[in-house]
């Protein structure tokens, strides 16, 4: 029996994006991507994963489209991959209301104001929208130092 249903053919959207996007793994592997670290050694040690799991999920993640690897600089997001930004966003603010004092928060500003983003995809300070340029990130497990999110795919 299988682990889980195949919607990649399915008509609703949701259930397709859920096909690339449901997969725990592949969650943390963004965040990972956009924070900077690209090579399996540095997603291994970041994320957790078995190699066998990081490399499922990467070859997964380089069929749908979402990154791209070479063999120097090891794997970057493509626009595909960034446009998951909005996603991560929200699961971030949903860990808030989980868990609200919780430890490992991960606080989005916004890079044009340096405001703390209220919302999933808007700055609620200067109107602008928050995109992989615009965006910083916070990570209590990192010092809590704001730092830009990782752009474009390797040259």
């Amino acid at each position: 029996m299988p682990l889980r249903s195949d919607w990649s053919t399915a008509t609703c959207p949701i259930a397709r994006s859920a096909d690339v996007l449901a997969d725990p793994w592949v969650l943390l592997i963004l965040r990972e991507l956009f924070s900077g670290r690209s090579r399996f050694d540095e997603l291994r040690e970041a994320t957790g994963a078995a190699d066998s799991v990081l490399s499922r999920r990467l070859s997964a993640m380089t069929d749908a489209g979402l990154v791209v690897r070479d063999a120097d600089r090891g794997y970057a997001l493509t626009d595909s991959g960034r446009e998951t930004l909005p996603i991560l966003h929200a699961f971030a603010r949903f860990s808030r209301v989980t868990d609200p004092d919780g430890p490992w928060g991960l606080q989005t500003s916004c890079a044009r104001c340096g405001r703390a983003a209220a919302s999933v995809d808007w700055c609620t300070h200067c109107a602008a929208p928050l995109e992989v340029d615009s965006t910083r990130w916070a990570r209590r497990s990192m010092g809590g130092e704001p730092f830009a999110l990782v752009t474009g795919a390797p040259a």
